[in-house]
């Protein structure tokens, strides 16, 4: 996953600190630090879910970046 894409997740929930997207976003972001991070089947469908409504550009093309990591691609 680019550190890109990392970032601009991060600076997504630090801005929005007192939302659950934000705080599912940061768990995601922490489980992508470990290669060998096996995320829960949910986590992978919550995670789709939200890219389908994100429509920030920006944000969405870092949460595919991360998506297809936790995916394996």
């Amino acid at each position: 996953m680019e550190e890109y894409s990392r970032i601009i997740i991060e600076e997504y929930c630090i801005n929005h600190p007192r939302t659950k997207k934000a705080e599912f976003l940061w768990e995601m972001v922490h489980l992508s630090y470990d290669v060998a991070c096996e995320p829960e089947l949910w986590q992978l469908m919550h995670l789709s879910q939200l890219i389908l409504r994100e429509k920030n550009p920006e944000l969405r093309e870092a949460l595919e970046d991360l998506d297809e990591f936790m995916n394996g691609y």
